[in-house]
This record gives C-alpha cells, sequence and structure tokens, in this order.
C-alpha cells in the first residue's frame, strides 16, 4: 500500500485548499487529519478533497490515512504545512505489479518557483534507473525479501536540490529517517554549555524529549526594511553635520562620512544579517501559485554594523507591485525558525508604510510567537512609534535617533545572547512543546 500527497503546501497557507494523492493499492477510503483531528475524508478515486487550515496563520501537521474496507489504516503520508520547506520537493509512489510487489516508481515534484528540473536521477541501490517522460521508472528485477533503497534527486535553477529515500522490502514498507527538531530557549541564568542539564526539561504532548544536542553558536537576525525609510535612514546620523569652508572669496558647504560609525551599533562578531525585501515575485506552474521574497546576503560585522548596513544595503532591483511588509515578516520568520540558530526577526518602519499585504500584524505576530522567532519593530522617524499607522504592530520602539537605535540594537543582542538552540529528537510542531517545571533556568521564547 502506498500514498503519498500530489498537492505540497510550500508556502504560508491560511482558509481552504484543494489537496491531491497518490494512492496505490486497494484502498477503499482516505481520512485527512489536521492537527490530530479529522478534517475530512474521501471515499474514492480520484483522490482529490479539500483542507481548511482555519483563519489564523500557525503551523499544522496534515496527515492522510489510507483505509481498507473494515476503516483499518493501511497507509499514511505526513506534510508539516506552515513550517520551514525546502524550496523544491519530490516525492517516490511505488506502483505494484502483477504479484502485489512494487513494480514501479513514480515520482512527483514541485518547486515554489514553478520551475522544472534540469536534471533528474532515480536510483535503486545506487543503480540508475531510466526514468519516462510520465516521471514513471520500471523497477528491475529484485528481492522482496531484502531491503532496497530508491533514491531521487532533482536540481533546479539557482542551485535548488529536492531529495527523497525510499526504503522498501524486506521488514521496511516506509521510508526511515532520524529526524530532529531546533527548539529555540532563553537562558534565565547561570551559563547553559552542556546538553545534559537539559534532559527531561522539555516535553511534548506533556512526555519528555530526549535532548540529542545543544547548539551556542551564531545568530541570525532578518531584517524588513520599508523602502519608504530610506530618505529618512540616509538621515540617521549617515553624515556628520555640514561644515562650511571659506578661502579665496568663495565660501563652500560639505559634509563628511561618518566611516566611524561603520562598525559601531553592531551585533556579535559572528551573527549574521540578511534583508528581506518586502516586494514579492509572483512564478506561476503546476500546483498553487508562488511568490519569493527576494534576499540578501549575510552580512556580519566585518561589513559594519547595523546602522551601516540599514543606511546602505538596497535591492539590486526594485520588484514590480506593491509593498506587503506584513507578509514579509511573516515569510522572514520562517527563514528565521528553518536556520536552527538563535533568531530574531526585525521590522523597520517608516511613519507611513505603504502596505498591500494579505495578513495583518496581528495575525502575523502572532504566527512569529507560535514558532518561537522574536520580533522587533522599530521606528525610524520621530513619533513615529506612536503613530495611528504603526499601532496595529503592537509594541514599536523609537530608532529616530543614533543614540535610540543604539540602545534598540543593544535589546536585540541581549535577546540573542540569551538563546541557545536545543535540538530534540523527532519532528514537533513548535506550539507542542512545554517545560517541565522550572525548567532548569531556561525559558522558551
Amino acid at each position: 500500500m502506498q500514498i503519498a500527497f500530489v498537492t505540497l503546501f510550500l508556502g504560508l497557507t491560511l482558509g481552504a485548499y484543494p489537496v491531491e494523492l497518490a494512492v496505490e493499492g486497494p484502498v477503499a477510503s482516505v481520512e485527512l487529519m489536521l492537527d490530530g483531528a479529522v478534517a475530512g475524508r474521501i471515499e474514492g478515486p480520484p483522490w482529490t478533497g479539500r483542507i481548511d487550515f482555519g483563519t489564523a496563520l500557525a503551523p499544522h501537521e496534515l496527515v492522510a490515512r489510507a483505509l481498507d474496507a473494515n476503516g483499518q489504516e493501511v497507509a499514511r503520508a505526513r506534510q508539516w504545512v506552515n513550517l520551514p520547506r525546502p524550496a523544491a520537493e519530490v516525492g517516490i509512489v511505488l506502483e505494484g505489479g502483477g504479484s502485489g510487489t512494487p513494480a514501479v516508481a513514480r515520482l512527483t515534484w514541485q518547486s515554489r518557483t514553478g520551475a522544472q528540473p534540469t536534471s533528474v536521477q532515480l536510483t535503486l541501490d545506487d543503480q540508475p534507473l531510466a526514468l519516462g517522460p510520465d516521471g514513471r521508472a520500471a523497477l528491475p528485477p529484485y528481492d522482496p525479501e531484502n531491503p532496497h533503497v530508491l533514491s531521487a534527486e532533482l536540481r533546479f535553477p539557482s542551485n535548488v536540490v529536492a531529495r527523497k529515500d525510499v526504503v522498501f522490502g524486506g521488514k521496511y514498507g516506509t521510508e526511515v529517517s532520524t529526524e530532529l527538531t531546533a527548539v529555540p530557549v532563553r537562558v534565565r541564568r547561570g551559563k547553559l554549555t552542556r546538553a545534559e542539564p537539559l534532559q527531561g526539561q522539555l516535553l511534548a504532548g506533556g512526555k519528555p524529549l530526549v535532548v540529542a544536542a545543544l547548539d551556542t553558536g551564531p545568530a541570525e537576525v532578518l531584517v524588513v526594511r520599508d523602502l519608504g525609510a530610506n530618505e529618512t535612514l540616509k538621515e540617521l546620523g549617515d553624515v556628520a553635520p555640514r561644515r562650511t569652508q571659506q578661502g579665496h572669496g568663495m565660501e563652500r558647504t560639505f559634509t563628511i562620512e561618518r566611516d566611524h560609525l561603520r562598525y559601531e551599533i553592531g551585533l556579535r562578531k559572528d551573527d549574521e544579517v540578511r534583508f528581506v525585501w518586502p516586494v514579492p515575485r509572483s512564478f506561476s506552474g503546476p500546483g498553487l501559485p508562488a511568490e519569493l521574497f527576494d534576499q540578501s546576503r549575510a552580512f556580519t560585522l566585518q561589513d559594519g554594523g547595523v546602522h551601516w548596513l540599514l543606511t546602505r544595503i538596497l535591492p539590486a532591483a526594485e520588484g514590480k507591485g506593491k509593498q506587503r511588509l506584513a507578509d514579509t515578516v511573516a515569510v522572514a520568520g520562517v527563514q528565521a525558525m528553518a536556520g536552527g540558530r538563535p533568531r530574531a526577526v526585525v521590522l523597520v518602519l517608516g511613519a507611513n508604510p505603504e502596505e498591500a499585504s494579505r495578513y495583518d500584524p496581528a495575525t502575523v505576530r502572532q504566527y512569529l510567537a507560535s514558532i518561537r522567532v522574536p520580533l522587533f519593530v522599530w521606528a525610524v522617524e520621530k513619533e513615529a512609534a506612536e503613530s495611528p499607522a504603526l499601532a496595529a504592530w503592537g509594541k514599536v520602539e523609537d530608532v529616530s535617533t543614533l543614540k535610540r537605535l543604539r540602545s534598540a540594537v543593544a535589546r536585540l543582542r541581549d535577546e540573542l545572547e540569551s538563546q541557545r538552540i536545543v535540538w530534540v529528537e523527532g519532528t514537533h510542531l513548535p506550539q507542542s512543546i512545554s517545560l517541565a517545571g522550572s525548567g532548569a533556568g531556561i525559558e522558551l521564547p
């Protein structure tokens, strides 16, 4: 029996969406479960239905259970929704032959941009298989009593790679993998440099999690900047006061770059800063339409401090369309979570930012809290932090002067310094994880 999702939810998802599955074998029906509760049922082919992810943007676990005529589960497939996903994914479906053993492997894939793969490689026990134009490959003769590894690797433009490995035969009926979840924690007191003190301190569904490792590495900050605030940012200490020079009967006024500020007002030496630009690029292709919010390369203190980066880093090209700040913040939160490092998202706003987002600020702030990504909102214009235009974001910090910016960056640095990443065995929804008792001097963001 085999079941796999043909519809892959690669982007942020809210509300009702169609879902399609590939089902192989004598399956009477498919039950769809969302976060452990029954959310729908498909009674037969074609294996299509709908799933409603609700009105709140939140992480979800979507499970499809293949049931036989007696209502017993014979196979299942799972995918995570609104959690970090690769830019492209591939699935493998085994289709049976006359003897009831798998005879054909079928590939399904989807890329966030809708791009087709530039190369496709499918192997059985490291031996290449010939793939037909319909995405199917006949399996050569094999011993069904022994396990076999079927591997697919697809390469897409922009160095995107999708890979899938399936073990079948022998005692294996599904894929075998080791999964870990990165859990950010804050150190409330003392120092935390080893994983051992955390054993038994983190719970999922009330059960203790096995702590595999503790990461104390550098942090990653994703910055979303209101493009309408560029001129204000340039005035934020970008140049020294204007100086007048007289001589030879002439007077000229000039300014001096404050290069001495380049490495000030920064984070720690190895912390990385990336900018996510708030005007997306749209792509169409198979499946759901997709949008990508471009981002910059990673900058460290070697490039410059936060002030220097804010006043000098601009998108390589202005995107077409309207600015969508809240949507970009949500995407930045997902990217920050995917890094498995201490993290934060910073939103930098002018007094009256253009906004055409699909999600409202309250929804996005709640979503970042659910995936445990701290959000800092900064206003660069004087008194803008108290303006009605920014009120929807809740707490907003005034960074309209160098002194206030320095204080805000210090608070951001303190947040990053307090964070540790705890790796626990298994894959868990972030909102399902809690602390046992006092938490051994830690707290969850």
